[in-house]
């Protein structure tokens, strides 16, 4: 590994969460750090001009392209120059080189499966924090003797010094492709955990997981579809394990993490849990007493017969199908809109379309949903969410059985938004002001 603390000059590009964070830790190493950003923001140690000769090495944060089809000019021309580039994962391995790590990776639940983890862990006694892609940057996180680290594609993709634990691939689907160029590239980054990883947890509906590491060394599968050839499988409303040959939990007593994606992030955190040495009884108490993040399918409010759901975290159509099965039964109003991830959504909704009543879409994927929709469920264009959630309230009232109105928008947010808390936040000031 390159010893950072003997470079004299370091050179950060973007600073955003992740790249703020590894610019304080390093400056207070005492190392001589320096910024380039491409925003215009008042940035301390900024470089305008950014001459990677003039630096021993270059600090990547997560989201600054670096691939072939899209390298950012001072990823470029420090690889031009034989300038070493380390992702903010790369620093804090170098300066954490024993500690145990625990990855989760994956196109969705990532975030719940990473925080449901850790909470088990440090209610069981462990010294256990969480970081990573979930928003805590590694050089925010105290000092403890496991990590539990959501890990990005991004991150994975870019970063030389990987080395953990326990690892698992929750699932694969097209997601982030303008960044990674193609579905296979985007697949080898999440498969990267895998491959660094001395225990190996993967979903046995993934085929191409299933293929490249199954009948390798150290490897758990789980299959949230009745599968009783995995080594744990979710069946109806119970987590069975096959080492034991025998229900290990039961699903319905968690009305915390409700829908059937739910029932992939426990059986990830029971399994991983297990495998650490916690007996069923103790985990199952424990993920009683999870609180769900924000922003994936929160209730926020219900008037009269209308449920408001906040699922602003659904970025892509893999998440938004969750969401819908997860409310079979209802009359689905459904608000769909922003940044489109570009990928047909029809292939993972289609069995659970039949109870969207209407789709309103706001923000600049309008018209893309438009034509997709069109012939099969009627649109309403809103261009903003207020006017999507005022409108989806209204038809809502008019129905007199049980209505949700879903903000599960498949897209990212950053055609309206600065993010998904921030859309999601606004979703929850917007309804929470509905008379």
């Amino acid at each position: 590994m390159l010893n950072l603390d003997s470079c004299r000059n370091v050179l950060v590009v973007g600073y955003g969460v992740s790249g703020k964070s590894a610019y304080e830790f390093l400056k207070k190493r005492g190392l001589n750090v320096s910024v380039y950003d491409d925003r215009d923001e008042e940035i301390p140690d900024r470089v305008a001009d950014a001459q990677c000769r003039d630096f021993d090495v270059v600090i990547k944060s997560p989201s600054i392209p670096f691939m072939s089809h899209n390298c950012h000019s001072v990823i470029k021309e420090a690889n031009e120059a034989a300038i070493p580039v380390l992702s903010t994962f790369d620093v804090f391995r170098i300066y954490n080189q024993n500690a145990k790590i625990i990855a989760v990776t994956g196109t969705n639940g990532k975030s719940t499966t990473t925080a449901l983890i850790c909470h088990i862990m440090r209610k069981a006694g462990f010294s256990a924090e969480m970081g990573g892609n979930i928003g805590v940057p590694y050089f925010d996180m105290p000092e403890a003797e496991w990590y539990v680290l959501e890990m990005s594609s991004y991150e994975l993709a870019s970063s030389q010094y990987l080395g953990f634990e326990i690892a698992c691939v929750l699932n694969i689907e097209p997601d982030h492709l303008a960044f990674h160029g193609n579905l296979a590239s985007y697949t080898s980054a999440k498969h990267k955990v895998l491959e660094h990883a001395k225990f190996r947890f993967i979903s046995y509906e993934d085929k191409i997981t299933m293929a490249r590491y199954a009948s390798g060394e150290n490897v758990v599968t789980i299959s949230t579809q009745n599968e009783p050839n995995s080594d744990i499988y979710v069946c109806e409303n119970a987590i069975f394990n096959n080492f034991t040959n025998r229900i290990a939990v039961n699903l319905s007593v968690f009305p915390n993490l409700p829908g059937k994606h739910n029932h992939q992030n426990i059986a990830f955190a029971y399994a991983i849990c297990k495998h650490l040495g916690l007996k069923s009884r103790e985990i199952i108490n424990h993920i009683s007493s999870f609180v769900p993040l924000p922003h994936r399918l929160n209730t926020v409010r219900k008037i009269d017969d209308v449920v408001f759901v906040n699922d602003s975290k659904a970025t892509n159509p893999g998440a938004a199908a969750r969401a819908l099965a997860t409310f079979v039964g209802y009359k689905i109003y459904w608000l769909v809109g922003g940044r489109s991830k570009k990928v047909d959504p029809m292939p993972y909704i289609k069995d659970y379309i039949s109870g969207v009543q209407k789709i309103y879409l706001f923000g600049e994927s309008m018209d893309e949903f438009e034509g997709i929709f069109e012939g099969i469920k009627k649109t309403v264009r809103c261009q903003t969410m207020m006017t999507a959630i005022n409108m989806a309230y209204k038809d809502a009232k008019l129905d007199s059985v049980a209505a949700v109105v879903l903000l599960s928008p498949m897209c990212a947010s950053f055609d309206q938004f600065e993010s998904f808390e921030h859309r999601g936040n606004e979703f929850v000031r917007i309804v929470q002001e509905l008379d």
